[in-house]
């Protein structure tokens, strides 16, 4: 498709969704009955046709809403795998392999494995906890009964609600789902519907045949497809079926609504962006300084992983899932189940929560709040405990009429307690818990629930059945009880036996029973509750003072004014009226009745209007008994309370600066009231200016004027707001500080969310209903009620309120605020270590010294040691200002800012940078290499892999126990075989140091037949890499740079004797010896032999590549090597090796193509003879270059120190009985014992790489292998001194703000975390099998002190920069909003994280 056709795809979706957001548009409730069924082709006396069915199946589809595309869990899967912080980790891993494939470096191929192992575990974590059921639009098709029944060719029958179509004529009774949209075309007197799911009413709904409203949400004579029958029967006829129900479009526009991104996605990934961009910044910026100042390709591309890996904290991905995760967990515990990972944070960053009512911030329980009954000398209104009254009871129970009111409202009342209800149950359920007697034992009628915040909400435990209002009633009574028997319901409705009822209906408004009274003349009594202008107007008697006094005008209006100031404050008023009957009358045995043949009236007293004349139909009259009237008890004013943790909670929202707006589908009147009492209104609105104005004759310019444009609290009907409001007229509501929407649509509360989320708010959104379900998903964080929620809008929400309880948000705002803070708290940790993880590479780079940490030890660092420490900031408890601050500002209040990047690296990093090279010079140092030979020695080709040469000032050179030699002058001597070492004394220092020049090799292969120990396998061949010549070591020598082995390495725990004397044959890191090793990597370290550069060209030196120069950066040589004017002489023993001048020979820096190989064999060419130093004779001698490599029988040894070969001692054949020396008889086999120069017969060859001769080749690496070793203990410890750094940041990361003291040290998981990571870094030190795997040393107990001053550094100085912010910032409150808000110094504008 092209972009044309895409763009109108779009366009089209875009227009189809606008129109699903408009308020449903139906006209079947207002068409004429006859005509509607004309319309949709259906006799309703007889129903349709089969083929009428069949027809309308094919037109129209099935009874059915269409699913949504839903993406395949393997794609959902790999989306987890793919997101931008998981791409940069798989981009790593790349890379790692590719270094591997370069320099099979084991840390690479180590570090792409755990990168890999990272994004799968956290993939498939995020996956099961992020993975939702597919079921939003099942939980949809669980509000369609199985089967219906329904009237076809005049017979009615049951089919599948599937299979029904608009025309069918269906019937439907209590308890049952409406199976769709329809049309009453007759009903019971008490049917009812509870449209709950739709619109969010507590009150189940009266219906009837005819239309009362225009808004078909309003009306009564239509059903909606999924809401419930709680009582009556109905007969309709279906006007829509499937997605065309009104059900339907909340399902399509809740399957369109996109999900928002949530706040902590779009902060990581803003996190993901500056870190990788910094990584790649310094990544590219370093290798292009490398290839300008000609650092090879390879090398240089395995320098850009090291920077990227060490920019990358490869733990936050796991860290920051951990820690979401251990936030769900403790917020389950709260009450609140979270269903999105980032949901939770989410709701931390909430600024406004647009709540519904009836359920969350109400009870759902009808409770009577206010009662009204006669005093001594009027009626008064009194307080019913209630969270509406504060628990409060003010009524006297010893008041004879409250009495009476109280029975009344027990008896004139069908609502029952469940009988199971009253007993204890076994765990099972089942059994009823005993006494020891073994009696039931009965269950208390009230008890306490404990709520997700911690509050304890007071309910009544026998469960009520029956009308909400009259549930409400006996619960009142009930619970007098327990100080007197006689409120027991039970009790009295034995004791008051019904002889008569007239039911509740809608037309006459009133409920009637009539009672036997337990007297000894059986006295009946008729008692009456309804509306209450019902009531008052058949009353001409009232109850006062315990007596019954004639109802006069101005107490009639009284009461009437109380009523109206209940209702004005949305309570449920009913009014209760009785009248005890004459025995003489109305005797045990009357028949009464509601008429009769001659009347159209009751036989009994009702205070009927006097109609005498009046006939009906029938020709009956008015009884005139029914005219007498009644006694006036009161009123009860009947409200769904608020819980009682919600009015704190929502002044804590008030202070947290977030704002609450109720959006309800219940009326005005009764949403003003509620949110009055919880707080989310507390001046006066908008609308009751309006009408003060109106009443007191206002106008504007009077001095009591109130002008409704200064209303800071607005209430707005649904019926006043549409989408196609201007963002104007939205902006102006929203604009309002207290807000309540009601008698809203599904549709109308997604434009509320939508608009919120336009002015930039983080909208969450609470509901219960199947309404509420297209702003729930469309809300950054949707919540849904656990109790009374339905499954469509639990499916649809991120989190779910198990307990209903708004507090529980509430709750949940502080710990998504305190997991955004650890989650800062976290990140700021984490990244402190990138610093003295970056510098190293940095200063390898910039200063050319050997690398102070490994790729390797990174990783320990991110994925180890850093990780538990982390994660332990999920436990951390919030800082005392957390519901202080305003909500956060998403543009300017990221998980990563400036500051962050300033505190972490400038600061604490900066520091933590300063111990580790601290430390690791004086690790280096103590080994014997102190930092002023460090510099520019580093190339990671020479340090550890080719011996080190220093120009001493005096020292001493020593043997292996340590005696020094005084014939020795270290200043102009070199070191022999037998006093390798170098110690500094008292009085002596090394000047400077450097490395032998790589000026050998081409890049051409040795060939297949190459076998490293053999020289006769070796051509010039290198594979590109760049190696030694004799001449080089020489051309030092005779500079006064000597071959380095300090004592310090001697004396030093990693000493090995063997490193005097290493067989070839075995491998050695550092050297790249040994048998399987690969061509390229061999080449990178020193052969087993020497490459001359004089034996190659007849004693001449030359033949150089014109255009390679043979200078590595980081590998120094002493300038003064190469001869400038003056020729050198290359002499072993006093024999010149080069003559191509009397004088001696000239090098330079170039790189040379022509050399040879050498390395002591009895069958190498004779040019070989000089340098590996033999005798001039015919007989292989003992060789005096102590640089060649020697070999030994059965194994490496020390290499005896002798000038005259016929000093050397031979045995016998059996090789242990020593004869003598050299001679040439029966004793001229090798000692097993001891070490020779080659065989001493030219026929004898070297045995090859498994020494099938028994000669073993060995090479002195002493000078390379200390400084490899020394090198490996400084990363270890600078690898140490980063975790003491970083405990000292961990603990400083514990606030932001307050001081450590303030905040406590109560965080025992990190404790946890610190004990970890210190245990983790003792096992890569101290193991032993890890030291040889992974390359680690063991740190010695006192370089361990090094990084601790830094650390009490970087805790004073963040302690006393936290104290400076807090003193340099005020604090105030608004007076309007009662939000805290803080004036923010220089200091914490500048410094604040």
């Amino acid at each position: 498709m092209g972009p044309f056709g895409e763009t109108k795809n779009k366009t089209n979706a875009h227009k189809q969704r606008d129109d699903l957001k408009r308020n449903v548009s139906v006209t079947e409730h207002k068409t004429d009955l006859d005509e509607l069924l004309q319309r949709l082709g259906v006799d309703p006396r007889r129903g349709l046709s089969s083929s009428d069915v069949k027809r309308l199946l094919d037109q129209v589809g099935c009874n059915l809403l269409t699913p949504p595309k839903q993406k395949p869990k393997w794609v959902r899967f790999l989306e987890e795998l793919t997101g931008f912080f998981s791409l940069l980790l798989w981009a790593g891993a790349i890379l790692c392999f590719i270094g591997y494939s370069i320099d099979r470096s084991e840390d690479h191929l180590f570090l792409g494995i755990v990168l890999v192992f990272v994004v799968v575990v956290t993939g498939i974590f995020s996956f099961v906890q992020n993975s939702k059921s597919e079921s939003l639009m099942n939980s949809f098709k669980s509000m369609l009964p199985p089967k219906v029944k329904v009237l076809r060719e005049g017979s009615t029958d049951e089919v599948l609600s599937t299979h029904i179509v608009p025309g069918d004529v269906v019937f439907v009774e209590g308890g049952d789902l409406i199976p769709a949209d329809l049309r009453v075309l007759e009903c019971s007197d008490n049917f009812q519907v509870d449209n709950a799911a739709l619109t969010g009413e507590s009150e189940p709904q009266k219906r009837k045949r005819e239309c009362t409203h225009d808004d078909p949400l309003e009306t009564q004579n239509l059903c909606f497809f999924g809401t419930q029958v709680p009582e009556g029967s109905a007969k309709g006829v279906v006007i829509a079926t499937g997605d065309n129900t009104v059900m339907g479009r909340i399902a399509a526009l809740a399957m369109s609504t996109k999900k928002e991104q949530t706040p902590i996605n779009k902060e990581i990934h803003h996190f993901i962006l500056i870190i990788s961009g910094i990584a790649m910044f310094l990544g590219v910026l370093f290798f292009i300084l490398n290839i300008l100042i000609g650092t090879p390709y390879i090398e240089n591309l395995v320098f850009m992983i090291g920077i990227i890996v060490a920019n990358v904290p490869e733990g936050l991905l796991a860290t920051v899932t951990v820690c979401l995760t251990l936030t769900a967990q403790r917020m389950h515990a709260k009450m609140v189940l979270v269903k999105n990972l980032e949901g939770v944070e989410t709701l931390g960053s909430t600024s406004c929560i647009c709540s519904d009512k009836t359920g969350t911030l109400t009870q759902n329980i009808m409770t009577v709040a206010k009662v009204v009954y006669g005093g001594e000398a009027s009626f008064m209104t009194e307080d019913a405990p209630s969270s509406f009254t504060a628990g409060r009871k003010s009524y006297d129970l010893a008041n004879e009429c409250f009495r009476k009111l109280l029975r009344c409202s027990a008896l004139c009342n069908v609502a029952t307690f469940n009988e199971s209800s009253k007993w204890e149950y076994e765990e099972d359920g089942v059994s009823k818990k005993l006494d020891a007697s073994g009696n039931p034992i009965p269950c208390s009628f009230k008890g306490f629930l404990r709520q997700g915040d911690g509050s304890k909400l007071e309910t009544i435990l026998w469960k009520p059945v029956g009308n909400a209002s009259e549930c409400a009633m006996i619960k009142l009574v009930q619970s007098e009880a327990t100080e007197n028997k006689d409120f027991d319901v039970d009790h009295l409705r034995k004791e008051y036996p019904v002889k008569f009822v007239i039911p509740f209906n809608s037309k006459n408004k009133y409920q009637v029973h009539i009672h036997e009274m337990p007297n000894s003349q059986k006295q009946h009594v008729v008692q009456m509750k309804g509306a209450p202008e019902r009531i008052i107007s058949r009353c001409t008697h009232m109850l006062l003072n315990g007596k019954i006094v004639k109802m006069t005008p101005e107490e009639r209006q009284n009461i009437e004014e109380q009523q109206e100031a209940l209702s004005a404050n949305g309570l449920r008023c009913l009014g209760f009226a009785e009248k005890e009957l004459d025995p003489a009358v109305y005797h045990p045995n009357y028949q009464y009745a509601t008429d009769t043949k001659e009347h159209n009236s009751p036989n009994f007293p009702i205070g009927e209007m006097i109609n005498p004349t009046v006939e009906d139909s029938t020709g009956r009259i008015q009884n005139p008994v029914c005219t007498e009237g009644l006694v006036f008890l009161g009123l009860m004013a009947l409200i769904d309370p608020p819980r009682p943790a919600v009015p704190p909670a929502v002044e804590k929202c008030k202070t947290a600066g977030v704002k609450v707006i109720m959006v309800t589908g219940d009326h005005p009147v009764t949403a003003q009231a509620i949110a009055y009492k919880v707080g989310i209104l507390w001046s006066k609105t908008r609308g009751d200016m309006e009408k003060d104005n109106l009443r007191y004759g206002r106008s504007p310019g009077d001095v009591d004027y109130e002008n409704p444009d200064d209303a800071t609290a607005i209430v707005v009907p649904g019926h006043t707001i549409s989408v196609d409001m201007s963002e104007e007229q939205w902006d102006f509501i929203l604009g309002h500080t207290q807000i309540v929407f009601a008698r809203t649509s599904p549709q109308q509360k997604l434009v509320i969310v939508e608009n919120n989320q336009r002015q930039g708010h983080i909208v969450a959104v609470t509901g219960d209903g199947v309404n509420d379900s297209p702003a729930i998903k469309k809300a950054d964080i949707g919540i849904a009620m656990g109790i009374m929620g339905s499954e469509v809008s639990k499916n649809a929400a991120d989190m779910i309120l198990l307990d209903d309880n708004f507090a529980s948000i509430v709750k949940g705002v502080e710990e998504g605020r305190l997991i955004f803070d650890n989650l800062k708290k976290s990140i700021a940790y984490t990244i402190q270590s990138n610093i003295p993880e970056i510098t190293p590479f940095l200063a390898f780079i910039l200063f050319a010294i050997p690398l102070p940490l490994t790729t390797f030890l990174i990783l320990a660092i991110d994925l180890g040691t850093d990780m538990i420490p982390a994660i332990s900031m999920a436990y951390e408890l919030p800082e005392a200002d957390i519901m202080m601050r305003p909500p956060r500002n998403s543009k300017t209040d990221r998980l990563v800012t400036p500051r962050m990047i300033s505190f972490s690296y400038g600061q604490i990093g900066f520091i933590q940078a300063m111990a580790g090279f601290f430390t690791y010079m004086v690790v280096l140092n103590d080994f014997g290499y102190p930092p002023s030979v460090l510099m520019n020695r580093g190339h990671s080709e020479m340090w550890g892999k080719q011996p080190f040469f220093c120009k001493f000032h005096k020292g001493h050179y020593v043997d292996i126990n340590g005696i020094a030699n005084p014939n020795l002058d270290p200043t102009y001597d070199a070191p022999t075989r037998e006093f390798p070492f170098w110690f500094e004394a008292s009085d002596g220092y090394i000047q400077d140091c450097g490395y032998p020049i790589f000026h050998s090799g081409s890049e051409s292969d040795p060939g297949d037949g190459f076998q490293f120990q053999d020289s006769l396998t070796y051509n010039t061949g290198t594979r590109g890499k760049r190696a030694p010549t004799l001449e080089s070591y020489l051309a030092n020598e005779q500079q006064g740079y000597f071959e380095y082995v300090p004592w310090k390495g001697k004396t030093s725990q990693f000493w090995n004797n063997q490193f005097l004397y290493w067989d070839t044959n075995d491998k050695n890191g550092p050297m790249t010896l040994g048998t399987g090793v690969e061509r390229q990597l061999y080449f990178t370290g020193r052969p087993a032999g020497l490459y001359s550069l004089c034996a190659a060209n007849d004693g001449q030196l030359g033949h150089y590549y014109e255009d390679k120069s043979a200078v590595l950066r980081g590998a120094q040589f002493p300038a003064d090597a190469i001869a400038k004017s003056e020729p050198l002489l290359f002499e072993i023993d006093g024999k010149r090796i080069c003559d191509n001048e009397p004088a001696g020979a000239t090098m330079t820096d170039r790189h040379y193509n022509a050399t040879v190989f050498c390395n002591g064999q009895s069958n190498e060419p004779e040019h070989c003879r000089l340098i590996n130093g033999y005798d001039d004779d015919d007989k292989p001698g003992f060789t005096r270059n102590r640089f060649q490599a020697f070999y030994c029988k059965n194994q490496c040894g020390q290499l005896l120190d002798v000038t005259d070969p016929s000093d050397i001692p031979f045995c016998d054949a059996t090789g242990v009985t020593r004869c003598g020396p050299f001679v040439n008889g029966t004793c001229d086999n090798q000692c097993h014992d001891l070490c020779y120069p080659p065989p001493v017969f030219g026929d004898v060859t070297f045995g090859g790489a498994n020494g099938e001769n028994g000669y073993k080749q060995c090479l002195n690496v002493a000078s390379s292998e200390v400084a490899y070793e020394a090198l490996k203990h400084a990363q270890g410890a600078f690898f140490g001194s980063i975790v003491v750094g970083q405990i000292a940041g961990l603990l400083v990361c514990k606030t932001r703000w307050l001081s450590i003291a303030t905040q406590g040290m109560r965080n025992n998981f990190m404790f946890f975390g610190i004990g970890t990571e210190l245990l983790l870094v003792a096992w890569l030190a101290y193991c032993g099998p890890i030291n040889a795997a992974l390359g680690t040393r063991n740190i010695r107990l006192v370089h361990w002190f090094c990084a601790i001053p830094f650390a009490i550094l970087i805790f004073v100085f963040d302690e006393c920069r936290k104290a400076l912010m807090r003193a340099t910032s005020s604090e105030r409150k608004d007076e309007v909003t009662g939000q805290v808000r803080r004036d923010a110094g220089w200091l914490e504008r500048n410094f604040a994280y």
